[in-house]
């Protein structure tokens, strides 16, 4: 036997012995087998873990064999806590369990066997790690003696060795961390430091870098930028529609102005005109402006700020859509009939001179009869005719199973000199549905378009139906309400009529939020799979290419068919990554986006700590209660432990929580009244106890 103080030798060893063995081995075995001392436990476990995660033997629980399964599946790993779900774009997420898990980080891309589990659903084990992930990674920092390392602020494993770390780093300090290596161990560097716990930017630093958002522009893309001016003489080759009542209608503080409306009737039929900024008149394909847009996949919104995916240049300038200036644009003009029908439609490069910029506010207002002087008659008629439109529309989305939701988002209400002075839901009207469904419906139209004309691939925006096990989860829920109002089946019509139900209860909003998070999320994708929550059978993005990419694809595959200009790359590969890539930024978009909502929130209910506060129980969990505050729609989490008056025991089955001694029954929907003990910026977390 080789000498057992040799890693090398020992690692052949054990390869040997689990590959020529009739049955599964477990450390112990192993150790026993050769006859190895206590010492080296240690040791085999690492070399056993190695083999198995390079592929050379399986691991099955705690036990290692030779066997290997055929069928093996690749991603990349959603990790929370000591265990995570292997992403599935086309599918529902595989469980990967803890053991699987252990020495994971977030974003690792993974190969896995599939498995049945326990509980009957399927389940990864790890093959091996196939790629480290490329994103930073928050971490804690550990030091011990001359040398610092960083680990996951929910599990030990892995430890990576942090190289050149700066000087200010203490233990337990929160960081993201690039990696720079993994073998024969993880290093990585410090990419981000909160050093200064009062110093809130270094949290939006923190929350921007760790989602790995773009905020400097390559020079190469800002030069190209700058050498960019209306050009005249392309307008000679387009559809002129600035004598045309065309106007815009946006919040009263958009960042960009991309798309403008016009409407006229002819007989018992409308003429509805979107006309979009065109984008890709300026950004040519393959340009530095092109890769950036790329990379960055959609505008990031923050509090009082925008990052945008073009540069000012372009999205506050050349492709703004501003009243009183010539600009370039793509136009989908539709022909709708008495009942809703797109019966026509055709799309065009166009010019434009918008005749007015409006605010909801002002659309509003000329709804209501209110009398506006700044206003033109013609631009005053055609906001009556689109609203009368809107409910055309309306009924139409409606009868073919869009679902309705009036849920409103939080948004911040600002003193004169910037700071934050309430943070209220603010709902939709109908000068916002207007423009929403005049966007859908040109929507609908470039991807009928892109269908028709690309058989291989093309760009949508798809929403698939929701899995049973979330529809399930919704009804446990609204069990633990005490209601019996329920979803009966997966349609769009299933979900109406839950909102119809509900509409007008005290807990209305409670069970919106729920009945939203039993839908997925929507997403692009190169094949159409349609639209579940618009009731479409086909739907794509089209009407915001200043801060969308997936709109740029749209825009130039339809320039592509229609011979306007040639689009290089249209095939199923391209498109597949590229969905995949917006998906992507999307997603990271919207996590910066919430994360730094809930950081303002929070920096602001600082001045309200120890403050008592009535809310609302919006879910029971097995620790404790989640509160959303009814003064300012936050939510914080009660611990059980701090409910010292009794014991309280989840049970799953009723989504309820039983004293132990009182046998008071605490439920979803409950008044509860708390005061705010503890706001912590890192985590984000809201602590709030009786």
């Amino acid at each position: 036997m080789k000498d057992k103080t040799s890693f090398d030798l020992d690692r052949r060893d054990v390869e040997a012995l689990v590959k020529n063995s009739k049955h599964p081995m477990d450390v112990r075995g192993v150790m026993q087998a050769l006859k190895l001392p206590k010492k080296f436990r240690g040791t085999v476990k690492h070399i056993l873990k190695d083999l198995s995660r390079k592929g050379t033997i399986n691991k099955t629980r705690k036990k290692f064999a030779n066997e290997l399964p055929q069928k093996t599946i690749t991603g990349k790993i959603d990790l929370r806590n000591d265990f995570g779900f292997l992403i599935q774009p086309d599918g529902e997420d595989i469980f990967i369990g803890r053991y699987s898990a252990e020495d994971l980080l977030p974003g690792d891309v993974i190969e896995v066997w599939p498995k049945k589990s326990r509980s009957g659903g399927i389940e990864g084990e790890l093959k091996m790690i196939v790629k480290r992930t490329e994103a930073p990674v928050m971490c804690r920092v550990r030091i011990q003696g001359e040398s610092v390392y960083a680990v996951l602020p929910f599990k030990a494993n892995p430890v990576i060795k942090l190289i050149d770390p700066p000087e200010k780093l203490g233990e337990g300090d929160l960081i993201l961390v690039k990696i720079v290596d993994s073998m024969p161990a993880l290093t990585g560097k410090v990419t981000a430091h909160i050093y200064d716990k009062s110093d809130i930017k270094l949290y939006l630093d923190f929350i921007l870098a760790r989602n790995e958002i773009r905020r400097v522009y390559p020079e190469p893309a800002l030069a190209e930028a700058g050498r960019m001016a209306l050009d005249t003489e392309k307008i000679a080759g387009r559809l002129d529609l600035r004598n045309e009542t065309i106007f815009t209608i946006d919040p009263l503080d958009a960042k960009d102005f991309d798309d403008a409306v016009s409407l006229s009737k002819q007989g018992e039929a409308y003429k509805l005109g979107v006309h979009i900024a065109d984008v890709t008149h300026y950004m040519k394909e393959g340009s530095e402006l092109d890769k950036e847009a790329y990379m960055r996949g959609t505008s990031v919104y923050l509090p009082g700020s925008v990052i945008p995916m073009l540069p000012e240049k372009l999205s506050n300038d050349l492709c703004s859509l501003r009243g009183g200036v010539d600009r370039m644009t793509f136009s989908i003009l539709m022909d709708i009939d008495v009942a809703g029908n797109i019966t026509s439609y055709e799309i065009k490069e166009s010019v434009i001179n918008s005749k007015k910029r409006l605010t909801y506010e002002e659309v509003d207002d000329i709804l209501a009869g209110k009398a506006d002087a700044g206003v033109p008659e013609p631009v005053r008629e055609s906001i009556l005719l689109m609203n009368y439109l809107r409910g055309i529309l309306k009924r139409k989305l409606s009868e073919g199973g869009s679902i309705d939701f009036t849920l409103g988002e939080p948004v911040f209400i600002y003193n004169g000199d910037g700071t934050i002075k309430d943070i209220v839901r603010k709902g939709s009207t109908d000068s916002h549905k207007l423009i929403e469904y005049f966007m859908v419906s040109a929507n609908v139209c470039a991807a009928d378009f892109i269908e028709k004309n690309s058989k291989q691939a093309g760009i949508y925006r798809v929403h698939e139906k929701p899995f049973m096990k979330d529809i399930e989860e919704f009804n446990r829920y609204m069990r633990g309400m005490g209601t019996d109002i329920k979803l009966n089946g997966s349609t769009g019509g299933d979900f109406q009529r839950v909102l119809d139900e509900i509409r007008g209860m005290e807990k209305s909003e409670l069970i919106e939020k729920k009945l939203l998070r039993a839908m997925k999320l929507a997403r692009y994708s190169e094949k159409n799979l349609g639209h579940f929550g618009l009731g479409l059978a086909h739907y794509s993005h089209f009407t915001s290419p200043i801060r969308r990419y997936a709109d740029v694809l749209a825009h130039r595959l339809i320039k592509h068919f229609s011979g306007f200009e040639a689009m290089k790359s249209t095939d199923r590969a391209f498109l597949r990554d590229a969905a995949l890539n917006i998906s992507s930024c999307e997603e990271r978009a919207e996590k910066a986006e919430n994360d730094t909502f809930r950081l303002y929130c929070l920096d602001f209910l600082k001045a309200h700590l120890g403050d008592e506060m009535e809310g609302i129980i919006s879910r029971v969990t097995k620790n404790g209660l989640v509160i959303e505050l009814k003064k300012y729609p936050v939510e914080g989490f009660v611990n059980f432990d701090s409910m010292t008056e009794d014991t309280y025991i989840f049970d799953q089955f009723s989504q309820t929580a039983k004293g132990k001694r009182t046998k008071k029954i605490i439920k979803t929907g409950m008044d509860f009244s708390v005061i705010i003990t503890r706001i912590d910026l890192e985590s984000l977390k809201l602590e709030l106890e009786p």
